[in-house]
């Protein structure tokens, strides 16, 4: 019989993908995946640090794993990802029915790691091999079968003081090249249609190589290796890496989509220095503009953080000025919270959390008023759109994305998921266009 596998993903698109890959090693010993905890023999949650809400929700859950043993006294429990690496082995003193803690460098022995648990009954921490070469490799098991993730690079040489990635994911690890343009030629011949390339910043692809490569060069590799994709993405780029090497290549490569995710976190110069980001808003706007004269068409979106530490009224100020200058197309906006392990929490918390709410609420209108200024401007315009899903609140309505990555809602008469249709836009929100499917 075989044994049954229940993992559950938290945070990033790195973490999704690296639960796929996690879950392809597991079916190929044996495993097969069921949709709850309690059916499972074993059971993952592959975890986020990014912020404390996501690590939250994980403690939350660990109320639960009593209840699992009673049921299951052989079922193995496993915290893996990134909490794995931030906290290590004070989880067996949180949780005594934890039997694996696994960081982001070990998952590829999360299968024999689990029968040995099985065997011996003693638990196992691995989180020895953050600094090794990228090593999940293997063919990922997805579910879906229009788009796909692909990691190409994982952890940061940047110390941004307020970010945990380093800590948790190491220093900057590039895949082989070869290796990828072979996950690539698999999908391709698959028939997958939108590709997103995942690192924790794609700019840096290359570092640490024998091969001189860097990410321009990749993406013209997977252009003439798997040209029948037709879209290709990426996340995340780091301003300072971002150059017009990268934006030719999005004019010039046609799977590779006008879309540019470039986050800037502060428009304050002086915030911008206390979060070691290593570039001036001016500069930022530099790149925004150079970007914009390559590839006119193309979309920016952002992150932005309010209430870090030392931010005055001023740099608030500043900050809104940015956005109202750049109009990102969309942006994610986050209060700041302070992470354990990273040299901003050394810095006093000194923005209330009432005022952190202000300007969290004046920024995300701000936003929202550009975003749907942007949106409006494309009614009457016709795109191609690739369904995704069916609406959750109408089955007559389906939601796709352009090239641009603006989500469209649309009514068809005929099931569209995995298809390209021509869309007329007739109206817009904020966040979404409303679209007719063009005969």
């Amino acid at each position: 019989m075989n044994k049954k596998l229940f993992l559950q993903t938290f945070g990033c698109q790195m973490n999704e993908r690296d639960s796929e890959a996690v879950t392809g090693l597991l079916l190929g010993r044996g495993y097969e995946s069921v949709a709850s905890a309690e059916e499972a023999d074993l059971v993952l949650y592959n975890t986020c640090s990014v912020r404390d809400h996501a690590e939250q929700k994980v403690f939350g859950r660990m109320g639960h794993f009593r209840k699992l043993k009673e049921k299951n006294p052989r079922v193995v429990i496993g915290i893996v990802g990134c909490m794995a690496q931030e906290h290590g082995h004070t989880f067996f003193k949180k949780n005594p029915d934890i039997d694996l803690v696994c960081g982001p460098g070990n998952l590829n022995q999360i299968p024999d790691l689990a029968e040995e648990i099985r065997e011996t009954r003693l638990p196992r921490l691995a989180t020895d091999r953050l600094s090794e070469e990228y090593s999940l490799e293997g063919i990922p098991h997805r579910s879906d079968k229009t788009k796909a993730l692909v990691t190409i690079m994982t952890g940061c040489d940047h110390r941004c003081t307020y970010c945990i990635v380093p800590f948790v994911r190491g220093s900057e690890r590039s895949r082989l090249s070869g290796n990828i343009l072979t996950e690539m030629r698999n999908l391709a011949a698959r028939g997958f249609k939108d590709v997103m390339l995942l690192g924790q910043n794609v700019n840096s692809y290359g570092k640490g190589l024998e091969e001189k490569i860097d990410f321009a060069g990749l993406l013209e590799k997977i252009q003439t290796a798997a040209p029948e994709i037709p879209r290709l993405r990426f996340i995340t780029s780091h301003p300072k890496d971002a150059h017009a090497r990268l934006f030719g290549a999005m004019k010039d490569l046609p799977m590779v989509c006008a879309h540019l995710h470039l986050p800037v976190q502060s428009g304050s110069d002086r915030i911008l220095k206390r979060m070691k980001r290593e570039h001036t808003a001016a500069w930022f706007i530099g790149q925004v503009e150079e970007y914009r004269s390559l590839v006119p068409q193309g979309s920016l979106t952002t992150d932005l953080i309010v209430g870090f530490p030392g931010e005055t009224e001023k740099d608030f100020l500043e900050t809104l000025a940015l956005v109202e200058r750049v109009e990102f197309d969309s942006a994610f906006i986050f209060q700041y919270s302070p992470r354990p392990g990273t040299p901003a929490l050394k810095l006093a918390d000194d923005v209330s959390q009432g005022e952190k709410d202000r300007r969290h609420q004046i920024l995300l209108a701000a936003q929202r008023a550009i975003s749907l200024k942007k949106n409006q401007a494309l009614i009457g315009r016709t795109a191609e759109v690739l369904f995704e899903s069916r609406s959750k609140k109408d089955a007559a309505r389906y939601v796709g994305r352009t090239r641009e990555f603006k989500r469209v809602v649309a009514f068809s008469q005929t099931p569209c998921v995995g298809e390209f249709h021509s869309v007329r836009i007739v109206g817009a929100a904020d966040e979404t266009l409303l679209g007719e499917r063009v005969p």
